[in-house]
């Protein structure tokens, strides 16, 4: 165990204190952001004749309302507690999130147990102070296939990991923006989604109403949609990256990571006699890079002259 590990605060360890502080963290965000997002398309589905998953026909300002709550609940969520924990809220992302590399394996199937316990916990609250029963439960439209139904989930939620990889994990000038253009993919979603599939892409959304109000005999479609959603998203990132993307389109956020990429690349090319170290370690031995915090070169550059 390495020194910092073996540091203690209050009697805790360092690794277990993170620990705790990111379950707690993604249980809180994850409850407020589906307690919030629950109840608000709950007062919308009670004010509309047509309910959203039973009906192949929109109604235009439910979809709009549902679709805000759900967007704007997360990206303000998400703002508050994407420094403590990534703001994950949803088990899909955690382990796109695990597949780079930005968490541990540990830390992903912590916080996937911790957010599913918050959407039950969001959907009974939900369920206990609003009027009539919970309505918010995912459900197939008239005339969605079960295929379709997966293959929906999937695509939807492959656009919410691919905001999440590009506009947290990769940084650069607009990352503090992160949270919005994250709620805005959730808000498209929903506009997308809601009327042909429920819209879960997240299996802690479509869990917790399923447990208050019954589960439909194709639940297994907002599990295996989204995680299907999260591997094709990661297929996406892993080809970009291995391409080295920041070298395609240069200059647009003028950042020193992407300056070092050019500088690598061009070094690369021009001399036999410089070398390149590869992606730079943590202090703490090269554990995963977080999720969010300051920026830092994605390459580091070595150049050393043979004598």
């Amino acid at each position: 165990m390495s020194p910092q590990a073996k540091t203690r605060s209050g009697g805790m360890s360092v690794t277990i204190r993170n620990e705790l502080v990111a379950a707690i963290s993604e249980f809180c965000g994850t409850f407020m952001f589906l307690f919030m997002s629950f109840c608000g398309a709950q007062n919308a589905i009670d004010s509309s004749a047509n309910s959203p998953g039973a009906n192949s026909t929109p109604n235009v300002p439910t979809l709009l309302y549902i679709s805000s709550c759900f967007g704007m609940s997360l990206a303000v969520n998400v703002w508050v507690f994407y420094r403590l924990s990534g703001g994950m809220f949803n088990p899909a992302v955690s382990v796109a999130l695990a597949l780079i590399g930005a968490i541990t394996p540990l830390r992903c199937v912590i916080v996937i147990i911790v957010q599913l316990v918050a959407g039950i916990a969001a959907a009974g609250m939900a369920d206990a102070l609003t009027p009539g029963p919970l309505t918010v439960a995912n459900t197939l439209g008239n005339g969605v296939s079960k295929a379709q139904g997966v293959f929906l989930e999937m695509f939807l939620t492959a656009q919410l990991v691919i905001v999440v990889y590009f506009l947290a994990v990769e940084k650069h000038k607009a990352t503090f923006l992160a949270p919005i253009g994250v709620g805005m993919s959730v808000f498209m979603a929903h506009m997308v989604g809601v009327y042909l599939t429920g819209c879960s892409i997240n299996p802690a959304r479509a869990l917790g109403p399923a447990v208050i109000a019954g589960f439909p005999g194709y639940h297994w479609i907002y599990w295996l949609g989204p995680l299907m959603g999260a591997l094709l998203a990661y297929a996406v990132y892993k080809v970009l990256t291995m391409l080295e993307y920041a070298t395609a389109n240069p200059g647009q956020d003028g950042y020193d990571w992407e300056m070092n990429a050019l500088q690598e690349q061009w070094l690369i090319h021009s001399s036999p006699q410089m070398h390149k170290v590869g992606p730079p370690t943590s202090s703490d031995g090269g554990a995963p890079r977080p999720m969010h915090g300051n920026s830092y070169p994605v390459h580091q550059v070595v150049v050393t002259q043979d004598v």
